[in-house]
């Protein structure tokens, strides 16, 4: 569309190349790239050229690429990584490895996820990734109909709903996901310049909290803004403008190397030099990154020990042995747990959810320190036996690769969340060597009770070899534990880890 209406639009041309290299068109593919590069010459596509000859080759006797030798003068990760593979090809392994490990870091994102734009995968079969980003401004609620939707101009006055959250404190106000306003009086409203946003959709949210910051209420709703545009308003876009678009859209379609080529390719290189603990921290990373990535799934479960079958819901054995496991951490008020934990001298499991791994890494880093030990509860959370194998692989790797990275631990147990298990999950955790680990007593029926409660029913549920589900944020169960440690001590118990 955009080369119909401007034929002298370099990235439209160049769009079209991916598009065709998308579809393994490599030679029109390769005609397209080099139109564009003489259209624009000042605009370095000579990376993305290379790339498609180099996927041409594939299968073919190496020859010499014309790429430079000597990667640390390149400043263009793309043609760096094409220098690694080139050397892959001639059997230098050592030197291919140093030049992926470089270019790692740079391919890091938040789980460890596939990087945002188009990305070189290095496989012939689907030489072009192209991953986008969700957009904050469009919750999960469907799209309605422009002509559904309440239109509004100019100042208006934004008000919440608390009719059914009277307990709220203090409430925010934000549109597209931006802070608008936020008040802790009566009748909790703000305004809102609707003439300093663009004439279009727009989402408000209203968010209601207590005075703890625990959220009561949230209710979202889409508007049309529609303000007169003056004449002063309705002018073209000014040539710094419309060039700086331009390079942010030329920042995304640039090929780059993607996550999981880099950490794939880097494992390769690991293993054929020996280092096969490297080999498996980067295959985890691309797991993380595309479970579906060819090989990636068959060289981790090789280098994974096997693990026994069965799921574990107590510890072997009749002495008066018990586990204190505490699932969903860490949070903020893992700290005080820790505390309790460090003056009673015990040590405990904590099943580790991988985004709050990336929030709180200085917790993390201190339950490692002071001797617990970790399992994997997922990184987002989710009800694992419901999702395809591919996504199971994904989530499990997400939490191990963000977990590794902040304290260089594997982790071999996993208890997944909502104690899904099933056939699906239970396949995945046996391939690659990871125990399910569940529980013989779940104490979540009773936190958030009393204190009390939570004592009669964590001492009347534990027998020798005990394993306890507990939580890292309930404050009753916090309240419980010296208590709770120091009655089992008194019955002759001893405080283990799984």
């Amino acid at each position: 569309m955009a080369s119909s209406i401007d034929k002298k639009c370099s990235l439209a041309v160049y769009g079209r190349g991916l598009v065709s290299l998308g579809k393994g068109q490599l030679a029109q593919a390769t005609s397209y790239f080099c139109l564009a590069q003489q259209m624009e010459p000042e605009r370095d596509i000579r990376s993305t050229i290379e790339y498609v000859k180099a996927m041409a080759r594939i299968g073919q006797k190496s020859g010499n690429s014309g790429l430079q030798d000597q990667v640390s003068a390149m400043d263009d990760e793309a043609l760096s990584a094409l220098v690694a593979f080139r050397l892959m090809g001639e059997g230098k392994y050592s030197e291919a490895l140093s030049v992926w490990q470089k270019l790692q870091p740079g391919a890091v994102r938040a789980g460890f996820g596939e990087r945002i734009g188009c990305s070189m995968t290095f496989l012939k079969e689907r030489p072009l990734m192209v991953t986008g980003q969700p957009l904050k401004s469009l919750p999960g609620f469907g799209i309605a109909p422009a002509k559904a939707l309440r239109t509004v101009k100019g100042i208006i006055r934004l008000q919440a709903d608390l009719s059914r959250a009277r307990n709220v404190r203090m409430v925010t106000f934000l549109v597209d996901d931006k802070l608008i306003g936020i008040t802790n009086r009566a009748p909790f409203d703000t305004t809102w310049d609707t003439t300093r946003w663009p004439n279009g959709r727009h989402t408000i949210k209203i968010v209601g909290t207590d005075g703890n910051g625990v959220v009561l209420s949230e209710k979202m709703t889409q508007v049309i803004v529609d303000n007169p545009i003056s004449k002063s308003e309705n002018v073209l876009v000014s040539d710094n403008d419309s060039r700086s678009l331009w390079d942010i859209l030329w920042r995304q379609m640039r090929l780059k190397p993607s996550a999981a080529a880099i950490n794939y390719n880097l494992a390769v290189c690991a293993l054929e030099t020996g280092d096969v603990q490297t080999a498996k921290a980067a295959l985890e990373r691309t797991m993380a990154a595309d479970p579906g990535y060819p090989g990636a799934a068959e060289r981790l479960s090789k280098l994974c020990d096997p693990a026994p079958s069965t799921a574990l819901y107590k510890i072997n054995t009749v002495e008066k042995l018990v586990a204190l496991t505490f699932d969903d951490g860490p949070k903020p008020d893992t700290a005080a747990l820790l505390d309790v934990l460090r003056e009673k001298d015990i040590k405990a499991t904590f099943f580790i959810v991988g985004r709050q791994a990336e929030r709180y890494p200085e917790l993390l880093k201190r339950i490692c320190a002071e001797g617990h030990e970790i399992g994997n509860h997922s990184y987002s959370h989710y009800a694992l036996e419901f999702l395809p194998i591919r996504e199971i692989e994904r989530d499990i790797f997400r939490c191990q690769a963000a977990v590794r990275s902040i304290t260089g631990r594997d982790m071999r147990l996993l208890r997944p969340p909502g104690a899904h298990v099933g056939k699906k999950v239970s396949a995945v955790t046996h391939k690659y060597g990871i125990r399910i680990a569940m529980y013989s007593a779940n104490c979540s029926k009773v936190e958030g009770t009393t204190k009390n409660e939570v004592l009669r029913h964590a001492i009347a549920s534990v027998r020798p070899g005990a394993v306890l589900l507990m939580h890292n944020l309930d404050r009753v169960t916090l309240r419980a534990l010296p208590e709770l440690i120091d009655r089992l001590r008194a019955k002759g118990y001893r405080f283990v880890t799984l």
